[in-house]
């Protein structure tokens, strides 16, 4: 008789050999969407606004959550079964954290009904001037609307048309119902909603599919990134844990905003780069600048992916001079290549990336970059204002811990107490401080999901706890593990010793330095308390990780080393 191990053993070549298939993603990913539609019309649609819970009854929610924490308990149990029966690679163990996130992907967004606004960012449910009205407008009219200075309508608008675009053709698919030509009551006598019916109520809901779907293939290409960078086995499952289970990547695609979109084409670019510094091949050049063009157009921020990019270019060119570590003339044809290459990426993106820009410039006078001040608009007696005279730059930007890290562990974003207090917490001034506890719980107030946990509110307490000393020592590693990789690395070009292929070095301090040098100056440029939302900076979630991996990774080496041991099983590579 076969033993459990054999039947396993068995199901998981059968799974690798179907993955390695060339044509499998053309079954995955249809598959894929039709089981997000199924899950929407399983558990969600209605023909009727939403009460209290985003599912179409109390029963569906309960089977929702059941069938959740089954495929939860799946994936987890395939991992402990992969790791003890020797077949864990890397890239298995990558994809199925991938496979847990994106699971936990769905409670927020597929649960949460589409009018809905709390937890969001910018939203303005039934508002004139948020991001669900851009997007009702484009559904109405099937045009983009004009650019306003003072409101979000001065946004980038590809995200709103996509939502809108899938929202219409949703539509079609949409059975008309009795009643449901009626104006929905709430907005009856709004001039802007003024013709919104149930029917276009129920178009609306269906973005939730498309939320859903965003958010698991931002994690997909995170997963396609931590994979082809081609890191050992430890570096990788730690790095792409502190990743796939870092809350704001469930809960970001659930703000209903642009933020969303625009992280999807940041780790795609990423992923097509490094495909091409691996292939030099003009596909994935191409896809790395449609990727970076359509990030702008979603929200111009996305230009920040273009530096750890750019870095990956600058590695290639220098690597056509420089062979076994000495210079040399570079091969003319692959030169002329390359400056081919570099000439169709900059032809394609700086159009594609510059059209809102320049469109909104020439036509209604936009400022380049402009973004919408709060300061500006409201003053600076603005109730999540940060004083720069109260709070020094260098105590907002240099110091971690700080001190409001241990004020409370939810993100205090309004002034209280006497000016002489701020500095021990009564406002979260400092921007790691409110980069770590939004991107664990948001900007939510955690005191009050506590206290609507009842008789688990004390588990929940110890849980949330733990997370966050967790997280905090997650930050200390990085920052210890960053500067000992930075020292080491400058000591030994000085030394004038012999550097080995450094790319994913070079690659992780770019990305990193990018994206927190640009989250720095948004936070002093605009110094109000959501400025300051780990939104802003997403992708320093990769080198946090992986450097945490690679600090963890060399300590347990020269452990080993002592030891005169070597790695087995589980952390093979």
């Amino acid at each position: 008789m076969n033993t459990f191990k054999e039947h396993f053993t068995k199901f998981d070549e059968m799974l690798c050999s179907f993955f390695k298939k060339k044509w499998a993603p053309f079954v995955i990913w249809p598959v894929a969407v039709l089981l997000m539609y199924a899950i929407y019309f399983l558990f969600v649609y209605q023909q009727e606004m939403y009460d209290k819970i985003g599912f179409n009854g109390q029963a569906s929610r309960v089977i929702f959550v059941i069938a959740l924490v089954l495929f939860e308990l799946f994936a987890v149990g395939y991992f402990v079964l992969a790791a003890v029966y020797g077949k864990l690679s890397t890239r298995k163990a990558v994809f199925l954290f991938f496979m847990m996130s994106a699971g936990l992907v769905l409670p927020f967004t597929m649960a949460r009904t589409y009018n809905d606004g709390s937890y969001t960012h910018d939203y303005g449910v039934f508002g004139d001037y948020g991001h669900w009205a851009i997007i009702y407008d484009i559904y109405k009219t099937g045009k983009i609307p004009a650019v306003n200075l003072e409101s979000q309508y001065y946004q980038p608008k590809l995200y709103h048309a996509a939502i809108a675009f899938f929202m219409r053709i949703n539509s079609i698919l949409l059975p008309h119902f009795q009643g449901s030509e009626a104006i929905v009551p709430n907005v009856a006598s709004s001039a802007h909603f003024g013709e919104f019916t149930l029917f276009d109520y129920t178009a609306f809901e269906t973005a939730r599919i498309f939320l859903s779907f965003q958010g698991i293939i931002t994690l997909y290409f995170a997963y396609k990134v931590i994979v082809e960078l081609g890191l050992n086995k430890r570096v990788s499952i730690i790095g792409s844990f502190l990743l796939f289970f870092t809350p704001a990547f469930w809960f970001i695609s659930a703000y209903k905003n642009n933020d969303s979109l625009s992280l999807l084409f940041s780790f795609a670019a990423l992923y097509a780069a490094i495909r091409y510094h691996k292939t030099r091949s003009y596909v994935p050049l191409v896809a790395t600048a449609l990727c970076i063009g359509l990030g702008m157009e979603t929200k111009l921020s996305t230009v920040v992916v273009a530096f750890p990019v750019a870095a990956i270019f600058l590695i290639d060119l220098l690597g056509l001079f420089r062979k076994e570590g000495k210079w040399v003339k570079a091969d003319n044809k692959e030169l002329i290549k390359f400056i081919i290459q570099m000439g169709v990426f900059a032809v394609i993106v700086f159009p594609l990336g510059l059209f809102f820009e320049i469109y909104a410039k020439m036509k209604y006078d936009r400022p380049i970059a402009y973004v919408w001040d709060l300061v500006g608009i409201y003053g600076t007696d603005y109730f999540m204002y940060i004083d720069p005279e109260i709070y020094p730059m260098w105590a907002r930007l240099f110091i971690f811990p700080s001190p409001d890290l241990f004020y409370h562990i939810t993100n205090v974003r309004s002034a209280t107490g006497s000016p002489q207090d701020y500095y021990w917490g009564t406002i979260d001034f400092n921007c790691w401080t409110a980069f770590l506890k939004t991107g664990l719980f948001s900007e939510s107030d955690i005191r009050w999901m506590a206290e609507s946990m009842g008789e688990f509110k004390n588990p929940f307490w110890i849980l949330v706890s733990l997370t966050y000393t967790f997280s905090i020592m997650t930050g200390i590693a990085f920052v210890i593990g960053g500067v000992f990789f930075i020292v080491k690395k400058i000591i030994s070009l000085v030394k004038g010793e012999k550097q080995q292929n450094d790319f994913v070095f070079y690659f992780l301090v770019v990305t990193f330095f990018s994206s927190a040098i640009s989250y720095m100056a948004f936070c002093m440029r605009y110094p109000v308390g959501c400025t300051m939302n780990a939104r802003y900076a997403m992708l320093l979630y990769l080198p946090i990780g992986l450097v945490v991996g690679l600090l963890i990774d060399h300590l347990l080496k020269k452990m080993e080393n002592k030891k005169e041991a070597t790695k087995i099983g589980f952390w093979s590579k």
